[in-house]
């Protein structure tokens, strides 16, 4: 994948965004209508914050909190999104190589970074899945086998831990995923996302807190959180056969099996991700910065 072209052939063009002044319950009936992660908050045709769904849910009034719905429509309804929007915001320029932008987003790890034009009008936003999509319908892939670019690790956590301890490995290791085994045997996957997602429920019934962030999981279980094993990949497979799946499944990475179904590591999206940058150092030596 060539990485020197311009992030704008591989963004998503003109994104769904919101007003500043617009109310936060909208925002978030329409980032699970449209299944997004973020939008770009736009004021004046600029670009003046971005909003995840992690803002939102510590936002927005938890359901078990005791209030009646009056209550709670009213306390949502009073919540706008200039309230919860994150500022200032991370850009790229559309013009900027996407190796640039791919190495801002593995060194940062965030998913998703709006595309700005010189004057600094939003015009599109890069994704992690963008990027995959693109990498898939380049020509044939010479990355090799899977088990190439997997994080070869041992790292795992048994089905009948507490979520909290799966938690505390996935911030350890790094991993987007953690194998979740019984008896030796992988029977689902813990996903960061997933995670993030139950500690920023908790935290929002909480309030304000000092306590680590797996210390709001409570007495949740790995089991409660983990997504079925059934998306998986041999260590044997070519790389496109996991870049697909990955975007099958909607999930940012996969349990990488070997013979006799043996847990041997996993591949996540970021392993991905440096692959794409790797090759492309190798067939365009030309673009790595040598020192003088």
């Amino acid at each position: 994948m060539n990485t020197s072209r311009p992030v704008s052939e591989v963004m998503t063009p003109r994104p769904l965004t919101l007003s500043p002044s617009a109310n936060l319950a909208k925002a978030a009936m329409t980032m699970q209508t449209m299944r997004i992660e973020r939008l770009p908050i736009v004021h004046q045709g600029q670009l003046v914050g971005i909003l995840t769904d992690g803002e939102v849910r510590r936002a927005l009034p938890a359901v078990h909190e005791g209030l009646t719905p009056w209550e709670f429509a009213v306390r949502a309804g009073s919540l706008l999104v200039r309230q919860s929007m994150r500022f200032p915001v991370l850009t790229v320029e559309e013009h900027s190589p996407l190796g640039a932008a791919l190495e801002m987003m593995v060194e940062r790890r965030i998913g998703g970074v709006p595309v700005v034009n010189e004057e600094g009008a939003l015009v599109g936003i890069l994704t992690l899945t963008d990027v995959l999509k693109a990498a898939a319908q380049a020509a044939p892939l010479t990355w090799g086998r899977v088990g190439n670019h997997m994080t070869s690790s041992t790292v795992s956590v048994d089905a009948g831990a507490l979520a909290s301890e799966g938690a505390a490995r996935l911030k350890i290791s790094q991993l987007r995923v953690l194998p979740v085994l019984e008896g030796g045997r992988l029977v689902g996957v813990l996903h960061e996302k997933d995670v993030f997602a139950a500690v920023e429920r908790a935290s929002s019934a909480h309030g304000d807190t000092v306590m680590p962030d797996q210390f709001m999981l409570g007495q949740l279980k790995v089991t409660d959180l983990m997504k079925p094993s059934g998306a998986q990949v041999r260590s044997s497979a070519p790389v496109e056969e996991a870049m697909k799946a990955m975007l099958s499944a909607d999930v940012h990475g996969l349990p990488v099996m070997g013979e006799g179904g043996h847990l041997l590591g996993v591949i996540t999206i970021s392993d991905m991700l440096k692959a794409i940058l790797t090759q492309s150092a190798q067939e365009q030596p030309e673009l790595v910065q040598r020192p003088s």
